[in-house]
Parts: C-alpha cells; structure tokens; sequence
C-alpha cells in the first residue's frame, strides 16, 4: 500500500511543532522530520519527549528521519566525513526513539568522492542494520555527488540500499523521471514529491505549479508500496499548502492507471 505524508520542511525556518500541529488537522497522518537544530533540537531529550507527546496529540506517525543539510558523508576532508557519520548515526537512534523505521541519507555534497562515500556508507549501514533501520540513498541537486543515476546506482547495488527519489532534483535541469525510475525501478520505496520549473533552481513546488510531467509518478504511484512524502519549501500558511496537497492525492488515489 502506497502510504502519503508530508514532511516538516513545510515550517523548516521554524518550529516542527508549527507542521505537527496543522499536518494533525489535516487529511495526512504520515510525516517525516527534518532534523535541523533551528527546526528541531534533536539532542535535547526534553524536545524527544515533547515531540512524542505532539505525535501523540496529533495522532501522526513518523514515516522516515532526515539529518541535517550539513552532512556530507562523501568529502575528502576526513574530519568533516566522520562528523557527517556521527549525525547521521544520531539521526539513527532519533528515528528508533521516535519509532520510525527509515532514514534518507544523501550519498554526498558538491564536491563528493565515491570511495568517500562508500567508506561512510559501509559504517553507516552496519549500524542502521543493528537498530533496525533502513538506509535510503536519495538523489542530490544536480551538480552534487549522486545527482547522477550511474553514481547513485553503484552505491546502492553496492550496499544493496532502497531509493528515495526526489523529484525536484530529478527535474531541476530538465525531466529526468523517467530514466530514474527506469533504472532504479524495484529500489525506490521512498518519494520526496515536489515540482519543479526545470530552470536550474531546487523549486520544491506543488505538483501542477510547475512543469513536471506528472503521468509517469502516477502511474508509479499506483503500483508501488513505500512513501510518497510531499516535500515542499516552508509556507506562512501550511494549512492552505496542506489542503491542496489534500486533493492532490484524493486525485491520484482516485486514477486507475494500469500497469
């Protein structure tokens, strides 16, 4: 079953609890947090509980964990790449407290190196593997390392790791949709859903708001089982972004696509 929700970069130059509170009024009952110290003390134990008891209130489940935008487990600079380990690793145990079963991980930044990467992901996965948590490697900006499908399939054949796919960055410069479900097909369990103008910016728009051919995710939509979380630019007025988001799935949930 294809499950939706909405991720907590709705109100990421504020509070997670701003998102909790209006994506608990709202038709979606998924979320994945972002862990962005300004956004969300994700080391501060008092903000742990106070976040369970938001869920709680909410009645929302955590679909997935993201780590904050500064790692980059894929540079050269050795001490940046451990620390970018560390916060995935507590990233991990985050997602275990706050009983999520998944964490996006990009394979690298601007500058990454694959032998980097795989000398993270090899750490990396022995210790999501020891807490139960899956690993999903997702597409980057173009111009970032594992921005190209050959980058990010060698990593994840390699280490046998699921995809998310970002839609936005899969757009940015052009529509590539289709080449990466062409190749990543049965490996992305995950989609961050977004639109793009395709004119080289990381837009992050409402599917229709931009120039994204929406047929092909339809129809991907229909026949897969993960996440499909829409990942949108943060909003002064989530609840309006939230209800548009709200058709947008009835419509899709309504389509009958064949395979």
């Amino acid at each position: 079953m294809s499950n939706f929700g909405i991720s907590t970069t709705l109100t990421m130059d504020s509070s997670v609890y701003s998102s909790l509170d209006a994506i608990g009024k709202s038709f979606f009952k998924w979320v994945e947090i972002r862990c962005e110290s300004r956004h969300f003390d994700f080391e501060d134990e008092r903000e742990l509980k106070r976040i369970k008891e938001s869920l709680r209130r909410n009645q929302l489940k955590v679909s997935s964990l993201h780590p904050p935008g500064c790692v980059d487990i894929a540079t050269n600079d050795e001490w940046m790449r451990m620390k970018s380990v560390r916060e995935v690793e507590k990233t991990i145990l985050i997602a275990d407290r706050l009983s999520a079963k998944r964490v996006i991980v990009h394979p690298g930044s601007l500058d990454g190196i694959i032998e980097q990467s795989e000398k993270s992901l090899e750490e990396l996965v022995e210790f999501s593997e020891e807490w139960g948590i899956v690993l999903l490697l997702e597409n980057t900006f173009p111009g970032y390392f594992g921005s190209e499908p050959k980058e990010l399939i060698e990593l994840a054949t390699k280490f046998d790791l699921p995809i998310c796919l970002d839609t936005s960055h899969a757009t940015a410069k052009g529509d590539r949709i289709e080449e990466f479900l062409d190749l990543f097909c049965s490996r992305i369990t995950h989609l961050h859903i977004s639109d793009s103008n395709m004119e080289g910016n990381d837009d992050h728009l409402i599917p229709g708001e931009g120039k994204i051919d929406w047929y092909p995710i339809e129809e991907f939509i229909a026949q897969h089982d993960g996440y499909n979380i829409f990942e949108l630019m943060p909003s002064e007025h989530p609840e309006e972004i939230l209800s548009k988001l709200a058709k947008i799935t009835d419509e899709w949930n309504r389509k009958k696509i064949s395979p």
